[in-house]
Protein backbone atom coordinates (compact mmCIF):
# COMPACT_ATOMS: atom_id res chain seq x y z
CA UNK A 1 0.00 0.00 0.00
CA UNK A 2 1.57 3.43 -0.68
CA UNK A 3 2.47 5.73 1.91
CA UNK A 4 -0.20 8.75 0.72
CA UNK A 5 -3.05 5.75 0.45
CA UNK A 6 -2.22 4.87 4.21
CA UNK A 7 -2.20 8.09 5.56
CA UNK A 8 -5.84 8.59 4.22
CA UNK A 9 -7.08 5.80 4.88
CA UNK A 10 -5.70 6.77 9.12
CA UNK A 11 -7.05 10.19 8.74
CA UNK A 12 -10.35 9.08 8.13
CA UNK A 13 -10.57 6.81 11.14
CA UNK A 14 -9.26 9.17 12.86
CA UNK A 15 -12.43 11.85 11.66
CA UNK A 16 -14.90 8.82 12.05
CA UNK A 17 -13.65 8.46 15.86
CA UNK A 18 -13.77 12.19 16.20
CA UNK A 19 -17.22 12.53 14.72
CA UNK A 20 -18.70 10.09 16.35
CA UNK A 21 -17.01 11.55 20.34
CA UNK A 22 -18.59 15.06 19.39
CA UNK A 23 -21.88 13.74 18.43
CA UNK A 24 -22.31 11.52 21.87
CA UNK A 25 -20.96 14.55 24.26
CA UNK A 26 -23.39 17.29 22.11
CA UNK A 27 -26.14 14.68 22.70
CA UNK A 28 -25.80 13.92 26.06
CA UNK A 29 -23.90 10.55 25.98
CA UNK A 30 -20.78 11.75 27.54
CA UNK A 31 -21.99 13.28 30.51
CA UNK A 32 -21.94 11.77 33.57
CA UNK A 33 -24.61 10.87 35.68
CA UNK A 34 -25.05 13.19 38.66
CA UNK A 35 -25.39 10.48 41.78
CA UNK A 36 -28.96 10.43 43.35
CA UNK A 37 -28.99 12.41 46.00
CA UNK A 38 -31.72 10.72 48.94
CA UNK A 39 -34.68 12.73 50.30
CA UNK A 40 -33.71 14.14 53.69
CA UNK A 41 -36.20 12.44 56.22
CA UNK A 42 -39.47 14.00 57.45
CA UNK A 43 -39.28 14.44 61.26
CA UNK A 44 -42.74 12.90 62.93
CA UNK A 45 -44.69 15.60 64.08
CA UNK A 46 -43.92 15.65 67.95
CA UNK A 47 -46.71 14.59 70.12
CA UNK A 48 -48.91 17.30 71.69
CA UNK A 49 -48.56 17.01 75.47
CA UNK A 50 -52.27 16.43 77.38
CA UNK A 51 -53.59 19.95 78.84
CA UNK A 52 -52.35 21.33 81.89
CA UNK A 53 -53.53 24.02 84.25
CA UNK A 54 -51.53 25.99 86.85
CA UNK A 55 -50.83 28.22 88.88
CA UNK A 56 -48.10 31.32 87.57
CA UNK A 57 -48.33 33.04 90.91
CA UNK A 58 -48.03 32.91 93.54
CA UNK A 59 -45.87 29.72 94.51
CA UNK A 60 -46.77 26.51 96.28
CA UNK A 61 -45.81 26.91 99.66
CA UNK A 62 -44.84 30.65 99.40
CA UNK A 63 -44.93 32.36 102.59
CA UNK A 64 -46.70 35.85 101.71
CA UNK A 65 -47.32 39.22 103.85
CA UNK A 66 -51.05 39.86 104.49
CA UNK A 67 -50.08 43.99 104.70
CA UNK A 68 -50.67 43.27 100.68
CA UNK A 69 -53.12 41.80 98.12
CA UNK A 70 -51.85 38.09 96.62
CA UNK A 71 -51.66 38.19 93.38
CA UNK A 72 -52.95 35.29 91.38
CA UNK A 73 -52.44 34.23 87.72
CA UNK A 74 -53.17 31.27 86.55
CA UNK A 75 -51.67 29.52 82.82
CA UNK A 76 -52.36 26.60 80.68
CA UNK A 77 -50.75 24.68 77.91
CA UNK A 78 -52.93 22.87 75.06
CA UNK A 79 -55.85 24.59 76.34
CA UNK A 80 -57.71 27.39 74.57
CA UNK A 81 -59.28 30.00 76.99
CA UNK A 82 -62.50 31.64 75.74
CA UNK A 83 -65.03 34.11 77.51
CA UNK A 84 -68.82 31.79 78.19
CA UNK A 85 -70.93 32.70 75.42
CA UNK A 86 -74.12 34.46 76.55
CA UNK A 87 -76.25 31.44 75.72
CA UNK A 88 -74.50 28.18 75.09
CA UNK A 89 -76.39 25.84 72.24
CA UNK A 90 -73.50 23.25 72.28
CA UNK A 91 -69.87 23.35 74.61
CA UNK A 92 -67.40 24.18 72.32
CA UNK A 93 -64.73 21.14 72.66
CA UNK A 94 -61.20 21.99 74.43
CA UNK A 95 -62.32 25.43 75.23
CA UNK A 96 -63.19 26.67 79.07
CA UNK A 97 -62.73 28.90 81.63
CA UNK A 98 -60.93 29.69 85.20
CA UNK A 99 -62.37 28.97 88.25
CA UNK A 100 -60.76 29.46 91.62
CA UNK A 101 -61.53 27.49 94.67
CA UNK A 102 -60.38 29.45 98.10
CA UNK A 103 -59.84 26.73 101.20
CA UNK A 104 -61.20 24.00 98.44
CA UNK A 105 -59.85 20.76 97.25
CA UNK A 106 -60.36 19.87 92.94
CA UNK A 107 -63.95 19.56 92.52
CA UNK A 108 -64.67 15.63 90.29
CA UNK A 109 -64.86 15.93 86.62
CA UNK A 110 -68.22 16.50 85.36
CA UNK A 111 -69.21 18.19 88.36
CA UNK A 112 -70.56 21.87 87.83
CA UNK A 113 -68.75 24.34 89.51
CA UNK A 114 -70.83 26.60 92.33
CA UNK A 115 -71.29 30.16 91.24
CA UNK A 116 -71.24 30.55 95.35
CA UNK A 117 -68.20 30.43 97.93
CA UNK A 118 -65.70 29.33 97.54
CA UNK A 119 -65.48 29.56 93.99
CA UNK A 120 -64.27 32.57 91.94
CA UNK A 121 -66.02 32.51 88.32
CA UNK A 122 -63.77 33.83 85.67
CA UNK A 123 -66.15 33.32 82.78
CA UNK A 124 -64.86 36.49 81.02
CA UNK A 125 -61.66 34.56 80.54
CA UNK A 126 -59.36 36.48 82.58
CA UNK A 127 -56.93 34.62 84.31
CA UNK A 128 -55.51 37.49 87.25
CA UNK A 129 -57.38 38.35 90.47
CA UNK A 130 -55.97 40.52 93.35
CA UNK A 131 -57.38 39.31 96.87
CA UNK A 132 -57.09 40.24 100.28
CA UNK A 133 -57.13 37.23 102.75
CA UNK A 134 -56.93 36.28 106.99
CA UNK A 135 -53.66 35.01 107.93
CA UNK A 136 -52.80 31.27 108.15
CA UNK A 137 -52.48 28.96 106.12
CA UNK A 138 -54.56 29.07 102.74
CA UNK A 139 -55.23 26.25 100.27
CA UNK A 140 -56.27 27.20 96.49
CA UNK A 141 -57.22 25.26 93.49
CA UNK A 142 -57.44 26.20 90.04
CA UNK A 143 -59.80 24.32 88.31
CA UNK A 144 -61.14 24.75 84.31
CA UNK A 145 -64.88 24.08 83.11
CA UNK A 146 -66.29 24.24 79.95
CA UNK A 147 -69.04 26.56 79.12
CA UNK A 148 -71.36 25.13 81.24
CA UNK A 149 -68.99 24.91 84.00
CA UNK A 150 -68.76 21.51 83.97
CA UNK A 151 -65.31 20.30 85.97
CA UNK A 152 -62.93 19.10 82.53
CA UNK A 153 -60.68 15.83 83.86
CA UNK A 154 -56.73 16.83 84.59
CA UNK A 155 -57.74 20.58 84.53
CA UNK A 156 -57.20 21.00 87.81
CA UNK A 157 -54.13 22.63 90.65
CA UNK A 158 -53.75 22.83 94.27
CA UNK A 159 -51.49 25.28 95.97
CA UNK A 160 -51.03 26.30 100.00
CA UNK A 161 -49.36 28.66 101.21
CA UNK A 162 -49.15 31.28 103.81
CA UNK A 163 -50.11 34.21 104.62
CA UNK A 164 -48.33 36.10 107.85
CA UNK A 165 -48.12 39.86 109.39
CA UNK A 166 -45.00 41.21 109.12
CA UNK A 167 -43.02 40.23 106.76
Amino acid sequence: MSTAKNFLMHRSWLAAVLIMAVTAVACGGGDVPEPAVAPEPVAAPEPVAAPRVFFVSPEDGQNISVDVPVAFEFGTENFEIGAVPESVEQVRDGVGHYHLGVDAECLPVGEIVPQADPWIHFGDGSNTIDMSLEPGGHKFSVQMADDEHRTIEGLCDTITVMLEEGI
